[in-house]
């Protein structure tokens, strides 16, 4: 029987006995539950575009990624849906799923075997599909807690409606900002049509966006988004200013225990490309893991005027699925990334087995904090580079590398 693809929340089921509690509690809770025992009905539900959150279920902590990344390598020429990750582990695990969590590797865990907490499963599930902005269906409405509490003053009732009723119109101000955020972005946009001078309150955007805590209103904010970038684009697209240069910071062939960080070291090597001496006639092999839509965009077009092929990741799933997958002649790893952080990935490339473990990786990022650039060569990244990449970098990294610099024709 095939498994409903629109479903919302999917278990992938290992062994009926020891997952039947949570997915009792689930379907009595939920009105829509997909359960599903094979690797061919996750994949189909990864490539179906209808948000998910996935409970995995395994023997062990490494069983519920194996099954994950395996489906997630077999869908990479595929468009997966919106989604979010939550291991369901034996008590023993529990430190090492911990550790995943927060790496970014799972969006959530749960220790299911045995299961402790029966109802925390309802919780994480209802948490991962706002963050997806889904509604989420349920058997029956909940009963207002405020109702039901016994031994309770009045006074103190009284306090948590007040509580309420303050929240609510917090939330009521913080959304009325957004919307004139939207209505501010889109009289830019028809300014700029026009040719028209341009004013917006950064200040005040700054602000709204800075206090931005959770993503309930993620629709909202994903179009703010995109029409924020498509100012930005069309800015890049008509400024005729010269390159800034000042501002890139590089290290490169740091040592862990080095106590001096040697800034710019590859940016100021003296090189000429053109007298450079003739490579094997080979197509390097490159993977870009960027989320900024716009540095992504950059990168691209950049590599681009090169003969090279060109692999793109968003998230560090992605990325970890490509480089389990195939090998690479060079990674240029972003910092910051929406699920995992990109230090994480380094560490776990660069020193395990591997096809990728020797690659060199050069990280990007947009802040020069010495810590960070610390921490990423430690973990065994190569370079650290602000961005934006620029052509003089791009020959000197294939220099570096020895990878044969072929422009397109």
């Amino acid at each position: 029987m095939k498994p409903k693809l629109d479903n919302h929340i999917v278990v992938f089921q290992t062994n009926a006995d020891s997952d039947r509690i949570v997915i009792s509690t689930l379907t009595n809770h939920f009105k829509r539950v997909t359960v599903v025992q094979t690797l061919k009905d996750l994949c189909r539900l990864l490539v179906n575009k209808t948000p998910k959150v996935f409970l995995i279920t395994g023997e062990s902590m490494p069983n519920t990624l194996t099954s994950y990344y395996r489906a997630l390598d077999a869908v990479s020429e595929y468009k997966i849906c919106d989604h979010r990750i939550v291991s369901l582990i034996p008590r023993q695990d529990e430190g090492e799923a911990y550790n995943a969590f927060r790496s970014g590797v799972i969006d959530d865990y749960l220790v299911a075997r045995p299961v402790y907490e029966i109802h925390r499963v309802i919780l994480i599930c209802e948490h991962l599909l706002i963050q997806l902005g889904v509604t989420v269906n349920l058997k029956s409405n909940d009963v207002e807690f405020v109702e039901q509490i016994a031994n309770v003053t009045p006074d103190v009732i009284l306090s948590m409606v007040k509580g309420l009723e303050r929240k609510s119109a917090l939330r009521f101000e913080f959304e009325n900002c957004i919307i004139e955020i939207d209505r501010a972005l889109d009289s830019a946009t028809e300014k700029i049509q026009l040719n028209q001078t341009v004013e917006l309150d950064i200040a005040k955007l700054k602000e709204t966006l800075a206090v931005i805590r959770s993503n309930e209103i993620r629709p909202e904010l994903l179009k703010i988004q995109q029409k924020a970038m498509d100012l930005l684009e069309h800015a890049l697209g008509t400024s005729n200013k010269e390159e800034n240069k000042s501002d890139i910071l590089q290290i490169t062939d740091i040592k862990p225990d080095s106590q001096h960080h040697a800034f710019n070291k590859l940016y100021q090597q003296d090189l000429n490309p053109d007298s450079l001496k003739d490579y094997p006639d080979k197509i390097p092999s490159i993977l870009v893991v960027e989320d900024d839509l716009i540095s992504l965009q950059l990168t691209q077009k950049l590599l681009n005027n090169y003969k090279v092929k060109l692999d793109v990741a968003k998230t560090g799933r992605k990325a970890f699925a490509a480089l389990t997958s195939q090998r690479y002649d060079l990674i240029l790893l972003d910092i910051n990334l929406p699920d995992t952080n990109g230090i994480y990935i380094v560490g776990q490339i660069s020193n395990g087995d591997g096809i990728n473990s020797d690659t060199p990786i050069i990280m990007l990022s947009g802040s020069k904090d010495k810590a960070t650039v610390s921490q990423a060569i430690k973990s065994g990244a190569k370079g650290y580079i602000i961005k934006p990449l620029y052509k003089d970098l791009i020959n000197k990294l294939f220099t570096k590398y020895n990878l044969p610099i072929m422009a397109k024709n």
